[in-house]
């Protein structure tokens, strides 16, 4: 829990800084289902509601969106840049310490795979947002660079504390692990269920198919590989 309650002060922090409804990632990938107009009172930067929002798209003249555009960008302060970043970067990174704190071969494949989906989708939404806002490549590039090498940062800290002896580095892998396993709730439970079961339609489609996702990754760690 301690990881959960993180990140939901870290999300609070970046909120409380920026005071506005900030949509970081445009994660439509994940909202297939959901109705395309629909908006919530209440969006993560950690992972974006808006269906549709660009990451640094701008608005039409009658449309309503807490996304970032390219001029916001280049008249806000560092700090509104920073936290965008700092926000994938530091989801990111505890997947990465989620995978490369894994002792066990089995577990380490299913949740190399469900990481790989995850960040695979959120890659794809990311680069079709700043292509979109037509995005200096620079910038572009800058900022999916650093996004794009947490993850293996976070395995390489998870790996070496694994391999070090002694039981200063057990505390720290159990609270690792402890900080990625909340991380993996908050966006769950907080940000993926929460912004899909909100809509009306196809309420019962969903539950079916959240319960065939568990089902197929509960299955796959009982698996031999």
């Amino acid at each position: 829990m301690l990881g959960f309650f993180m990140t939901v002060f870290l999300e609070q922090l970046i909120l409380t800084f920026r005071k506005e409804k900030p949509s970081f990632i445009d994660l439509e990938t994940f909202n297939a289902g959901s109705d395309a107009g629909s908006d919530s009172e209440y969006e993560s930067p950690f992972m974006g509601s808006g269906r549709g929002h660009a990451l640094y798209a701008e608005p039409g003249p009658h449309a309503h969106s807490h996304g970032l555009s390219v001029q916001e960008l280049s008249r806000s302060s560092p700090l509104r840049l920073l936290s965008l970043v700092f926000a994938l970067s530091a989801h990111s990174i505890f997947e990465g310490l989620a995978l490369g704190l894994q002792e066990e071969g089995e577990k380490v494949v299913s949740l190399f795979v469900g990481v790989a989906i995850h960040e695979t989708l959120v890659a794809v939404a990311l680069g079709v947002s700043m292509a979109r806002s037509a995005m200096p490549l620079r910038d572009a590039a800058k900022l999916a660079v650093t996004v794009s090498a947490m993850i293996p940062l976070g395995i390489g800290i998870g790996l070496g504390i694994e391999s070090a002896q002694g039981v200063p580095s057990s505390v720290a892998s159990v609270l690792l692990q402890g900080l990625a396993g909340g991380t993996f709730l908050f966006v769950t439970f907080f940000e993926i269920l929460a912004k899909e079961l909100e809509e009306k339609s196809e309420r019962l489609l969903k539950v079916l198919f959240l319960v065939l996702g568990y089902a197929v990754l509960a299955g796959m760690v009982f698996l031999k590989w």
